[in-house]
């Protein structure tokens, strides 16, 4: 059970952290494309972007932060830094922080 489960987090940290074919998110003009990006952008959030930002991941591919951020949007940049961190312990790269 637990090497599926990791399998699974690789699967998700991979996709979260290298999207491949997918669609970057637009803040203030800038894209941001990965998980890491919009980590290392959420200063410039004004607070109320949660729901683009839910909907973005989901479209990523974590359907679970997505639902977190929904139900606590004022929280959404908690979520973000505490999911990426999570998906790092599972993936790691050259490229990644």
């Amino acid at each position: 059970m637990a090497d599926k489960i990791d399998k699974e987090m690789a699967a998700l940290a991979k996709a979260m952290l290298h999207p491949a074919g997918k669609n970057p998110y637009y803040l203030n003009g800038k894209a941001l494309y990965n998980m890491q990006d919009l980590v290392n952008n959420l200063d410039d959030f004004t607070g109320n972007e949660g729901a683009w930002v839910a909907e973005w991941l989901n479209y990523l591919g974590d359907e679970d932060v997505a639902t977190r951020i929904q139900t606590w949007p004022d929280d959404f940049k908690q979520i973000v830094i505490a999911r990426c961190n999570k998906l790092k312990e599972y993936h790691t790269c050259d490229k990644c922080e």
